[in-house]
């Protein structure tokens, strides 16, 4: 699985990133994880907002969700 994180490096953005990391560090997913910041990339995608969670290259969720639902997103539930 690789995960992609789109942002322009806002705080929110960064802290997404983080959490992801977090969730591979601790070992409750395996994923390559991958961190764009680069407005334009979101813009080339048509997506609207920030940050944006792509699994696969599939735009998942646009914005900060809680750990508990990053969680769940990630794993398909």
């Amino acid at each position: 699985m690789k995960i992609t994180i789109i942002g322009s490096g806002c705080p929110a953005c960064e802290a997404l990133y983080s959490k992801v990391k977090k969730l591979k560090e601790d070992g409750k997913i395996k994923a390559e994880i991958e961190y764009i910041k680069d407005v334009g990339e979101l813009v080339k995608r048509g997506i609207m907002g920030s940050p944006a969670l792509l699994i696969d290259g599939k735009t998942v969720h646009v914005g900060m969700p809680s750990d508990e639902e990053l969680l769940m997103i990630i794993k398909g539930e």
